[in-house]
């Protein structure tokens, strides 16, 4: 029996990118196939399950220390602390064949050699600085295989140097086989006015939200001709962690306007719902422009708080597909003209995403990644072609 773990300690974002895989790895004979993560409820998750039609039994909830979960109930802390979790659970980690991240919490875990081998499933399709940093190399290099959406990512990594031990295999964008079996078209505002998303990173470094949020959500609820989907990466206002903003900063009158919804990251706001429905795109550096552009090419502001474009390197290159601005003082002008400069950016935005995406109608990206992570089994570790 192959024992295959998929590591899921963090947020519910990061499901989409491997649940599909898992279904499929579990179809084969021979194979157990766990989600190895903590010991909170997972709703979601369970939900998830039913909906593959996959036992939840899959789910090994990890415990952490006694004293340590003492400590969090002080001091009101709901996530348990994935470093402690991987520390208490070292021999659960270990006993598995094969161990698949969509984050790097591989760094945690203390293994003897190559054994467990290491996959890395690429969560979101954005050209950022992470994790294509030199310093990421060698967190790379522990992967055996590293699965990525398109000839983007394998070409940006590429930019970091040789990998003689790891495998980059291009399978496509396992979220949208996630997102064509839990999506259901559905209407989000009660008349035919142009929708506004406005989708700020959570890092404090390149996000827009700190500087321009409170406006820009100020300017919707004064103009509501337009409707305004606030819906950031959910770890801006993620309640788990220590560092996020508190949700109640939004004043009540934002979240009861006809014309405004918020969402600080519920199921819609992962599963593509908003970036399917909106007209304009309002945002800074989240991979959730690539999705937002999937279905057409469509008018995106970029708010470039930071001044990244002025570093002239070789990321944020999503910059290239909309207006990019410093500060939200056109912001009127631009949302009115946005058919007439959207032009410009059409053909762009048509070669970004089959840059980014390799969609193969004939095989879905579930199955595409569970075939390479079969082939380790089969062949054993590989070297970059």
């Amino acid at each position: 029996m192959v024992k295959i773990g998929f590591v899921y300690l963090d947020g519910i974002y990061l499901i989409p990118h491997f649940i599909g895989s898992a279904a499929e790895l579990h179809k084969e004979p021979g194979i157990q196939v766990d989600i190895l993560t903590n010991e909170m409820e997972h709703e979601f998750l369970f939900n998830t399950l039913k909906e593959y039609d996959l036992p939840a039994s899959m789910v090994k909830k990890l415990p952490t220390y006694l004293y340590k979960k003492i400590a969090y109930k002080i001091q009101g802390r709901k996530k348990p602390s994935n470093q402690y979790i991987i520390k208490k659970n070292m021999k659960v980690f270990l006993d598995y064949d094969i161990l698949v991240f969509t984050v790097f919490n591989n760094k945690r875990i203390k293994r003897k050699g190559r054994h467990p081998k290491y996959v890395f499933l690429m969560h979101g399709a954005g050209d950022s600085n992470f994790p294509f940093e030199p310093e990421h190399k060698e967190v790379i290099e522990e992967f055996c295989l590293v699965t990525t959406p398109g000839q983007k990512v394998n070409d940006l990594f590429a930019k970091m140097g040789d990998f003689s031990q790891t495998k980059f295999e291009i399978c496509g964008y396992q979220k949208l086989d996630f997102v064509q079996k839990n999506r259901k078209k559905q209407d989000l505002f009660d008349n035919d006015n142009p929708i506004v998303m406005y989708n700020p990173h959570f890092s404090e470094k390149v996000n827009s939200f700190y500087k321009y949020g409170m406006q820009i959500l100020d300017f919707f609820y004064r103009h509501p001709s337009y409707n305004f989907i606030f819906a950031p990466h959910m770890n801006l206002f993620n309640t788990y962690s220590r560092h996020a903003l508190p949700r109640d900063m939004i004043p009540e009158k934002y979240m009861q306007a006809k014309n405004i919804l918020v969402d600080f990251g519920s199921e819609k706001s992962i599963d593509m719902t908003y970036t399917g429905s909106a007209d304009i795109y309002i945002g800074d550096v989240s991979s959730q422009i690539y999705e937002f552009l999937l279905e057409k090419p469509k008018p995106a502001i970029f708010i470039d708080v930071h001044k990244i474009r002025e570093r002239k390197n070789n990321f944020f290159k999503h910059f290239e597909l909309g207006k990019v601005v410093e500060n939200i003082d056109n912001l009127k002008e631009l949302l009115e003209t946005s058919e007439v400069w959207q032009q410009e950016y059409e053909e762009k935005q048509r070669k970004a995403i089959a840059y980014t995406f390799d969609i193969n109608p004939q095989k879905t990206s579930s199955k595409r990644v569970a075939e390479a992570i079969l082939e380790l089994i089969d062949t054993g570790q590989k070297s970059v072609k």
